[in-house]
């Protein structure tokens, strides 16, 4: 996919049983979420309940049904009304899990972009045992899933679909008979705890600030220790949940460490964005790299010569770009919706974009001028989501390195505050 710079899917073979299955996620990113999750896994085909005020009559509904997404009601959004409609859902949802279908629930009820998991709601037992119990299924599988992403709402972010343990209800059929309310009720604990451990879960919201930037100055070094791929997004999960731990411990034992550390962190990131600098430009790791400045020309020599490249590729995939960065960010007030409807009206707008640079040249000339002008437009865009960061972090090289010659004692300052940083959080390990 495009719009992420890395994603990837663990377990995949944990939801490729046979079988009614119901996966049950977090859901930080409306209509991402499931759209992401189903073109990685694809096939099986999956459904996905999302909420029913969006099914306005007329072609609306229509395109949403084929796509197979079932509406669901909350009390909030419809009222007592709308609740009474939730008996079709779950009978529309009977049905197709009855046909061995594969569907998506998002467990929390609510869509937000916190890095925690929500209470899960009671809707959703009541719909797994109703399922078993209406259609006297043999099983049935719900598979919890954690959406984990680095930036929800930024285009070319990363998203990591973490999928746990299937749960089978057959076990917990039995106790179901004797005592139906006790059991749905340690059902729904039981789930919680296994999506619990397949997302980052922050604690405290006043905690996610720190650990913001501590992922961020710890990486490098943490990863060279435990020889982990700083490419593979399950890497930077696990080295985000073992973070985490520490400062949600810190947090219960020790809280006054954790603002002190907060308020040195801070202090160091507003630093480094008075002198437009990121952290890795301050990491002892690259000042250690062997001949530097020789490193930034010949990086500043690649960026000469794919200059045409990169040229072309804004020239012919600007404007649909830069146009749905504009509307997204003009019309889009609900931060969890801001990356759907980007990437939503991208591909609109990128569809009229090459229809438009096949058609003027097929007209005029031929075809096939218009089919080269269109490859030549989508791999020239496509080199410019390299070419751009490599221009960037070209540019904080040679900022950093000006900085060492000219202003050393700035920069020395940077670097000691991040020492401390460093040693005030091994303290809480």
């Amino acid at each position: 996919m495009v719009f992420f710079k890395r994603h990837k899917i663990s377990n995949i073979k944990n939801i490729q049983v046979k079988g009614p299955v119901i996966l049950a996620m977090n859901h930080p990113n409306a209509f991402m979420d499931p759209v992401a999750f189903s073109s990685m896994t694809y096939p099986p085909r999956v459904r996905y309940l999302a909420r029913g005020d969006a099914f306005k009559k007329g072609i609306v509904t229509w395109i949403l049904e084929s796509l197979g997404i079932i509406p669901i009601f909350r009390m909030q959004d419809a009222g007592k009304d709308g609740l009474m409609k939730n008996n079709e859902t779950y009978q529309s949802v009977n049905k197709l899990l009855s046909r061995n279908k594969k569907i998506i629930i998002f467990a929390e009820g609510i869509c937000i972009q916190e890095r925690r998991l929500r209470p899960l709601k009671k809707g959703v037992p009541r719909m797994v045992f109703g399922a078993m119990n209406e259609f006297d299924l043999n099983d049935l599988t719900v598979v919890p899933i954690g959406i984990n992403y680095s930036n929800p709402s930024q285009f070319r972010s990363d998203v990591f679909f973490n999928i746990g343990e299937p749960i089978h209800i057959n076990d917990y059929m039995a106790a179901y008979q004797q005592a139906p309310a006790k059991t749905m009720n340690t059902f729904l604990v039981d789930l919680a705890a296994k999506m619990k451990s397949l997302i980052i879960h922050i604690n405290h919201e006043r905690s996610e600030t720190v650990i913001g930037h501590l992922e961020i100055i710890l990486k490098s070094n943490y990863f060279k220790q435990n020889k982990w791929n700083v490419n593979d997004v399950e890497h930077d999960f696990l080295f985000s949940t073992q973070l985490v731990d520490v400062i949600n411990k810190a947090e219960d034992h020790c809280p006054e460490v954790v603002a002190v550390l907060t308020k040195k962190t801070c202090t160091y990131f507003e630093q480094l964005e008075k002198h437009n600098l990121r952290d890795w430009l301050i990491d002892p790791h690259f000042q250690l790299i062997k001949f530097p400045y020789l490193k930034v020309i010949l990086q500043w020599c690649l960026i000469i010569i794919s200059l045409p490249i990169y040229i072309i590729g804004l020239l012919t995939n600007f404007i649909p770009y830069k146009l749905s960065y504009l509307i997204t960010t003009k019309k889009v007030k609900i931060k969890e919706f801001k990356a759907s409807f980007y990437m939503g009206i991208g591909a609109v707008l990128f569809l009229v974009n090459y229809i438009a640079l096949y058609t003027i040249p097929s007209v005029l000339y031929s075809a096939w001028l218009g089919v080269l002008v269109v490859m030549i437009s989508f791999l020239c865009g496509y080199a410019c989501l390299f070419l751009s960061p490599l221009r960037k972090k070209t540019k904080g090289m040679w900022r950093v390195l000006n900085l060492q010659s000219k202003q050393k004692t700035i920069f020395d300052a940077l670097q000691l505050q991040r020492q401390v940083i460093i040693k005030d959080y091994e303290t809480l390990l």
